[in-house]
């Protein structure tokens, strides 16, 4: 830790002594440095994922072992979604400003760290529903405050031309652990319960202090007066307001991956009558593909553009929706989970669009704007989604519904892309990228 509080303080004395501007070019300069805190960023996310890609779906079915019913298990998911919309917004626009020697975000994710693992060791062994529903609250509201912090370390560090791909590398790092954790952790919950929750939490814990021990943040010192307020980050991201569109987009694309993600597990128990060590055995080799098609994705976005991706990634969404009606056995769920871990590689496209429009320094501000909207929006989604099953019985209506939402995004996407574009003057459209966004157009449109 006084290795990274000694980089902390040289960062801020270097901040003093040159202008900020030169001291970011040579921060980004050193592509050494950036690959370093790369490295140690995806080793901080293979630790969060070993732990919540087991322990979420297994707090949510402990819920309904003990008598909730799906309807409210997807209004708690939808609650916390709802929550988090508005704590990502205080939590990224606080740290956007934070001046600490450790760094703009790393404050917040130590914080989160004790209640985490508390949370996690504790929740397998009641039984009684308010405290189970009060540990996974807690769970939820410290995750929350992490997942809107840590994150933003990749965007801060990294440069804006390989965004995408830094995130096929994240994504190959996260797939093999949720790969390992859908295996292993599946099939030893299926007989030690409890044991599974204690080691996510030590996995999760050490992986996240080792991380932030070794990350060494840009030297951006962007302090502010000004009190928080929840149109404070939104005024900052919603300068030009057609990137608005934009936002909405991105929050309906997340429709359909999320409203399977929340109910798959409780698809292939009811419909398929699968353990849990079974269900999490084929789910593993959908993840387990993405290691391999993660970079290949996030070359094809940064490359080719966003919106190529985009077209590919609903032609899966598409057959995912299609397939999941005849599913009968495990060999039909890895097919499912194959198809939705190529949606996931390919989703990115969407936040590659707005990442390339953001100004480092209020990088909190956009991504909070974008998560109010998001997580709302699938908190919505996801409510809905539950009481459908609950009505028709049914996880495909569940599915479909979100399918055709995430169908509405794609034609969100474009209706913003013909915005930009009408919005530049008519002798320069065809030197404007595809993925351009507001503060990449400013030089070249005209009032809207």
């Amino acid at each position: 830790m006084s290795e990274h509080l000694e980089d902390a303080a040289s960062d801020n004395a270097a901040s003093s002594e040159v202008p900020q501007d030169t001291a970011l070019q040579r921060f980004f300069a050193d592509r050494r440095l950036m690959w370093r805190n790369v490295t140690w960023i995806t080793f901080g996310h293979f630790g969060m994922a070993l732990s919540m890609t087991i322990v979420e779906p297994l707090m949510n079915l402990r819920l309904k072992a003990i008598g909730v019913s799906d309807s409210s298990v997807g209004l708690m998911t939808s609650a916390n979604l709802w929550v988090v919309s508005f704590l990502v917004m205080y939590y990224s626009w606080k740290s956007d400003h934070c001046t600490s020697r450790l760094g703009r975000r790393t404050p917040y994710v130590l914080a989160s760290l004790p209640f985490l693992t508390i949370a996690l060791v504790m929740f397998p062994f009641f039984s009684t529903k308010w405290i189970v529903i009060s540990l996974m609250a807690v769970y939820l509201f410290f995750n929350d405050v992490k997942a809107s912090t840590y994150p933003l370390l990749a965007i801060d560090c990294v440069s804006k031309d390989l965004l995408a791909r830094t995130s096929g590398l994240v994504a190959i790092i996260t797939s093999l652990a949720g790969f390992l954790s859908s295996r292993v952790g599946a099939r030893m919950a299926d007989t030690h319960p409890g044991r599974v929750f204690v080691l996510a939490a030590l996995a999760n814990m050490v992986a996240t202090l080792l991380a932030t021990w070794r990350i060494k943040e840009p030297p951006i010192f962007h302090p502010t007066t000004e009190r928080f307020s929840l149109m404070a980050p939104i005024r900052v991201a919603a300068k030009d307001r057609r990137i608005l569109v934009l936002m909405i987009a991105v929050a309906l694309l997340n429709a359909f991956p999320m409203v399977f993600k929340t109910w798959v597990w409780f698809y292939a128990k009811a419909k398929l009558g699968l353990t849990i060590g079974e269900t999490g055995a084929a789910m593993s080799w959908g993840l387990l593909l993405q290691i391999g098609v993660s970079y290949p994705a996030g070359w094809l976005i940064d490359c080719f553009g966003s919106y190529i991706a985009l077209l590919l990634g609903w032609v899966l969404m598409l057959g995912l929706a299609v397939f999941s009606v005849g599913v009968r056995s495990a060999s039909g769920l890895i097919l499912l989970t194959v198809l939705y871990s190529l949606v996931m590689a390919l989703k990115v496209a969407g936040d590659a669009i707005l990442w390339r429009t953001m100004d480092k320094a209020d990088t909190g501000s956009y991504t909070s704007t974008v998560a109010l909207v998001r997580n709302f929006c699938t908190g919505t989604v996801i409510a809905i989604s539950g009481f459908l099953i609950k009505w028709t019985g049914s996880y495909i209506v569940a599915f479909w519904f979100g399918f055709i939402l995430s169908s509405i995004a794609l034609v969100v996407f474009f209706v913003y892309r013909h915005l930009m574009r009408a919005g530049s003057d008519r002798t320069e459209v065809s030197a404007v990228n595809e993925d351009a966004g507001p503060q990449e157009l400013s030089a070249k449109a005209t009032p809207a």
